[in-house]
Order: C-alpha cells, then sequence, then structure tokens
C-alpha cells in the first residue's frame, strides 16, 4: 500500500499551448502516452458507496490494477490510500488485494465494468525546491453508454518531499496559466456521467462539543473551498446556471467563516484571505447581475426559447457566458484559488499569532462560537420585516448567516437551533422568490413590448409580491420570537 498525494487543477482547451510553453517545463524531457482505463463495480455501487474506485489501466508496458479509497479531498489535494498490483490481462485479480480493504465476501464476479477513460498522458519528472513531482497533462474523455466528458486537467503528485511544494509549484503555473483546482476526479466524473448525477453533493463535517476552534475552522473552510471549486466545474461540465450562483452564495460563505474565526488569527493574515475572497467575487458576481430574474424564469443560454420573456433571459446568460469564458481563460482567477487553497492547508493562517490568539483557536468550538450565534440572532430586525420589500431583502445576508448557523452547528446545540432551521431555510427561499420578483418589476420597458397575453401572465405572477411579503413577515414574526425565547446566552 501507498499513501498517493496530489494536486488536481483543470485546464481549458484554450491554456493548454501556453502550458506547454512554460520555461520550467523546457529543462524536463517529457514522455507521452495512451492511458486506457476501465472501473468496476458491484450493480449496487458497493465500492463507490465506500468512497473506493477499482480500475484495470492498460498502457504500453502492460495491465495495471489499482485500488483508491476515498481518503480526504481539499481544495484540489487528494490524499488517499492506493493498492496497485501488474496483472497478465484485463481480468481482474481480486486475490492481489488485502482482505481487509475490500468489502466482506466481494467476490470478481459480482464486479462489472461501469465505464471507461481514454487519454493521453504527457508527464513530466520535476525537481522542485527539495521536492520529487511528477507533473501530467491529461487530454481525453470519460465514456459510458449514457454519454461522455472532456478530460483536460493536470495533475502534481508528490513523490517525495514537501506538499507545500506542490501548492508553491502549481501557484507558479497559475500565474501564466488559466487552471483551477479541482476535487473531482475521473473516477467521480465517470459516476456521475452514468448515473445523471448534477448535485454538488460535498458531506458536511461532524463537529463535535470537544473539538477546538482551529480544528472546526479547518473542517468547515475545507468543507467549503470543496463546495467552490465544484460548483465551478460542474458550470462547465452541466451549464447549469445555478451552480454559478452556488459559487457566489460559497465566496459569502467562507468571508463569514473567517469572521466567526477571526479571534484566533492575526489581521494580516485576515486581510490576505479577504483580498483572495474580493478580488474573485468582483470577478465573477457583477458578470451574475441578471441572476434573481433567471432565478424564476431560467433556461439553458443555448435551448430554443419557449417566449420572448425567456428569450430576454436568454440573452442575459449568453452575454454572461461570453463574459464567464473571457474569466476562465484569465490565471488571475485559478491563482487566487489555490492562494486561498494554499493559505489553508499551510496553515499560515497562524503566521504571527499572539497568545491570546493561540488560546482563541485552542478553546472548544462550543465557546468560541457563543458570540457568533448572539451576534447572528441579534442582526435579525424585525422593523424591517414589516416594511417594504427593499427593507425585507435587506435582512437576506442575515438570514442566511444564522441558517449557516444552523446547518454547521445544530448537532453541538440541541433542539432550539433544530427548531430555528426549518423555518429559517423557509424564510431564505421565500426571500429569493421575493428577490426574482422584485427584478422583473423594474422591467417595465420589457414588460412593455410583450404581447398582451405573455404581459399578463408575468403580472400575475408578479401580484404573488404581497402575500410573500405577507409569509416572509409571519415567518420572521415566528423566528424572532423564538430568538426572544432563548434569552440572552442561552445558546
Amino acid at each position: 500500500m501507498a499513501q498517493e498525494t496530489e494536486l488536481k487543477l483543470t485546464i481549458s482547451q484554450q491554456s493548454i499551448e501556453d502550458f506547454l510553453a512554460l520555461d520550467l517545463l523546457s529543462v524536463y524531457q517529457a514522455e507521452t502516452g495512451l492511458l486506457e482505463n476501465t472501473y468496476f463495480d458491484t450493480p449496487s455501487g458497493q465500492l463507490t458507496a465506500m468512497g473506493m474506485a477499482l480500475r484495470v489501466r492498460r498502457t504500453a508496458q502492460g495491465y495495471l490494477q489499482t485500488l483508491k479509497t476515498r481518503g480526504q479531498s481539499i481544495g484540489g489535494l487528494h490524499q488517499r490510500d492506493e493498492w496497485e498490483y501488474g496483472i497478465a490481462g484485463n481480468a481482474l485479480e481480486m486475490a492481489l488485494f488485502p482482505e481487509h480493504v475490500l468489502p466482506t465476501g466481494l467476490q470478481a464476479e459480482q464486479l462489472q465494468p461501469l465505464f471507461s477513460t481514454h487519454f493521453k498522458r504527457t508527464s513530466w519528472q520535476i525537481t522542485y525546491n527539495l521536492s520529487e513531482i511528477e507533473l501530467v497533462l491529461d487530454l481525453g474523455q470519460v465514456e459510458c453508454p449514457a454519454g461522455s466528458d472532456t478530460i483536460s486537467e493536470l495533475e502534481l503528485e508528490l513523490k517525495q518531499g514537501q506538499v507545500s511544494d506542490l501548492f508553491a509549484l502549481s501557484l507558479e503555473i497559475s500565474q501564466q496559466v488559466a487552471v483551477m483546482p479541482s476535487d473531482i476526479s475521473k473516477a467521480e466524473r465517470g459516476h456521475r456521467i452514468c448515473n445523471g448525477f448534477t448535485d454538488n453533493n460535498v458531506e458536511l463535517p461532524d463537529i463535535v462539543p470537544q473539538q477546538s476552534m482551529e480544528s472546526a475552522f479547518c473542517a468547515l473552510l475545507g468543507y467549503e473551498m470543496e463546495r467552490l471549486q465544484r460548483s465551478w466545474q460542474l458550470f462547465w461540465s452541466s451549464q447549469q446556471w445555478r451552480h454559478l450562483q452556488e459559487f457566489v452564495v460559497t465566496l459569502g460563505n467562507i468571508h463569514t467563516e473567517i469572521e466567526w474565526f477571526q479571534g484566533m488569527m492575526p489581521l494580516a493574515q485576515i486581510n490576505y484571505a479577504y483580498a483572495q475572497i474580493t478580488w474573485i467575487s468582483a470577478a465573477v458576481t457583477p458578470i451574475l447581475s441578471w441572476w434573481p430574474a433567471c432565478f424564476a424564469l431560467s433556461q439553458d443560454a443555448d435551448e430554443e426559447p419557449q417566449s420572448v420573456a425567456i428569450s430576454l433571459q436568454q440573452n442575459k446568460a449568453k452575454k454572461a457566458l461570453k463574459a464567464l469564458r473571457k474569466l476562465q481563460t484569465n490565471p488571475e482567477l485559478g491563482y487566487r484559488l489555490l492562494s486561498l487553497t494554499a493559505w489553508l492547508h499551510g496553515r499560515r493562517w497562524r503566521d504571527g499569532r499572539l497568545d491570546e490568539q493561540v488560546r482563541f483557536g485552542d478553546q472548544p468550538v462550543t465557546d468560541g462560537l457563543d458570540y457568533s450565534f448572539d451576534k447572528a440572532l441579534s442582526e435579525l430586525r424585525s422593523d424591517c420585516f414589516s416594511g417594504s420589500t427593499s427593507n425585507a431583502l435587506s435582512q437576506s445576508p442575515a438570514v442566511h448567516r444564522l441558517l449557516m448557523l444552523c446547518q454547521y452547528f445544530d448537532r453541538l446545540y440541541g433542539e432550539e437551533l433544530g427548531n430555528l432551521r426549518v423555518p429559517l431555510q423557509a424564510l431564505e427561499d421565500n426571500l429569493s422568490r421575493l428577490s426574482a420578483i422584485d427584478v422583473v418589476t423594474r422591467l417595465k420597458d420589457w414588460l412593455n413590448d410583450l404581447p398582451l397575453e405573455q404581459q399578463a401572465s408575468i403580472h400575475s405572477w408578479t401580484r404573488s409580491q404581497t402575500v410573500l411579503l405577507r409569509d416572509i413577515k409571519q415567518l420572521a414574526n415566528k423566528l424572532i420570537s423564538g430568538r426572544d425565547a432563548l434569552g440572552e446566552g442561552a445558546i
């Protein structure tokens, strides 16, 4: 058994020439080869459910049988156990694996091929600082009966040395080449195609009472970083706009988390992280300024429009897509994301800490977050929910922050937060609908140009704004009453 440590980056087709022209590659001899892989599992997906990937790889030198475990994957850095054996042909030889690593009773005849990958691999064996790193460029396809997906990625595998050198090399590359960190493996891509997965499924870490603030911070920020990178990649593979909205929301979550845990970090480190988040947000958010209306009238940009109303949204979506493609080829986006990932993995947020900041990080998470709960609860203002649409929408950030706390920590704080979570989710959903209606009602010129039948349909929809405001007010009053009942310091 060996432990594989690699950093995975996606690279757009437009950026491949820039990568191959890098000066750092010029002093190394490249090796190329074609790799064909077949992935296996039981019909019920037993290995996949356990976070395992089993494949047979055909190379010019023969066949390799490999089993990989889930391990951990945060911010594009994959660390997992791996068993690999040479075999005579393309038939599985399960007896080669240690008994303890496979599900009890699993037999080779229970396994069937699910999907395959075919790609050209170009590799360089690089000495970087004191580390030996294999850098590979993979270009090809993932294929199964349900469809296919393009493989266009870089992998930096640490053969010997320090993880920090993986990040240092990736940052050097990303200063000149448009790449993005990726947490989606080739195996997961194949499973997504075969099973029609389109959701950003990342398991929320289980925060326990005895866990330190520092440990909770690493787990939760790693969770959001993985969601962030998956949202970006899932948009480009699925063209579903909701993944871009998830990207923007997750950026805000990361900013909020750093605010919650800022007591254990020096100001310089906080400002460094905020600088990366601010740049990414400023680059992406304006492109998606059309989102609230598309939330209610969404169609894929290239589908045949079913009405003039949808056609307007598609025109906006096409303009946004053009801007996103331009951003996709901007190296600074990937560089900023990798910088934030390296900041987390390298624990650079600890650099220069004072004694009181160390003590804050060492305290139990339930003690350290009391202030954040009190602050989030106090930010819900009842007077805003009784006023105009703009006043109600001004409370959206406060509602989202409180919902985040409930989602992360309701297992720590018990029934009180569990009772808040459901009405908070309903309130956030209604505020999203209200935002969509608010945008459409302000598009007067566009509405006046529509056929009368379509105008009537949209006016009918927007007239629900009054009812929606009433529902929001009732939900907010219920939440605020529950907050007051908890009392100061009850959480």
